[in-house]
């Protein structure tokens, strides 16, 4: 080996173990940042359904393991049909007055309450915790308001896919909406950071795509091709994912915005699905 070919050699080793380095630290900095970056809380109250003319009662839920956990339920027009509403890892319940308003015109009563961590929810974000406390709100309505499983519909936004198609692959549902929903958290860190494993990285997952598969209800995905925070292409891994009856359906706007709302026929698809099973436009 020839001295100049000699020296390509090591300085091509150096690279190598220079970027091995940085992908280790770019890794190991995904791994311990992780649930800061993917849980963003709020103890600011922004609204509440008061705002938009809606009557709510308070309600608190003792969750092992997580506490006194803080909850509106919104009777609306008295229906025996109840939505329960899981929403993104971002800000607290108080930011979705506006989504509370359109589903409770839909003409169910609606459920929602704050994660771990979240608004006036004690404890500390995790993934777990927001599975416990899906299952605490879907014991509430089946329990204690005495609400049927079949006159429950699921309906889980952003990250809150993963919450809403874990608690419909538990427990008997009616119906199961998905809107804007995360496929995974490492899809998204996949997409973030393209050449790191990420799955190797990502302890939290939120794996709305694998727990579609067990679901057994009639499932409408909703998802905006103008999203550039979590891409259409998630969505069309959840659909696919879950098993017939099933329907997919675009909507306007961007993924923190509430364009969609003045969805012509949207509130009739939600509304058709709730009420009959059926989703159709």
């Amino acid at each position: 080996m020839t001295g100049s070919l000699r020296q390509l050699v090591y300085v091509m080793e150096f690279l190598l173990a220079a970027g091995g380095v940085v992908f280790a630290l770019v890794g190991l900095r995904l791994f311990f940042l992780q649930r800061r970056l993917v849980f963003r809380p709020s103890r600011d109250t922004v609204g509440s359904p008061r705002d938009c003319g809606l009557a709510f009662e308070e309600v608190h839920l003792d969750v092992p393991g997580e506490g006194l956990l803080k909850g509106w339920w919104i009777p609306g027009s008295g229906a025996n049909k109840v939505i329960l509403y899981f929403p993104g890892a971002i800000g607290n319940m108080s930011c979705e007055v506006s989504t509370l308003a359109w589903l409770a015109k839909i003409g169910a009563q609606v459920m929602v309450v704050d994660y771990p961590g979240f608004g006036f929810s004690p404890g500390r974000p995790s993934e777990n915790g927001c599975y416990r406390t899906a299952e605490a709100a879907w014991l509430y309505t089946v329990e204690e308001k005495g609400i049927s499983p079949s006159n429950v519909m699921i309906f889980g936004r952003s990250l809150g896919a993963g919450i809403a198609a874990y608690l419909a692959s538990r427990r008997e549902c009616g119906s199961l909406v998905i809107h804007s929903g995360v496929a995974s958290v490492p899809a998204v860190a996949a997409r973030r950071y393209p050449l790191l494993p990420t799955y190797l990285f990502c302890y939290i997952r939120f794996n709305a795509v694998r727990y579609m598969r067990r679901c057994q209800c009639p499932t409408l995905v909703m998802h905006s091709p103008a999203d550039r925070v979590i891409p259409i292409s998630h969505g069309k891994r959840i659909f696919h994912a879950a098993p017939s009856p099933k329907r997919f359906v675009t909507m306007p706007g961007d993924h923190y915005s509430n364009e969609w709302q003045a969805a012509p026929g949207l509130s009739d698809e939600v509304g058709s699905l709730l009420f009959s099973g059926v989703a159709t436009r």
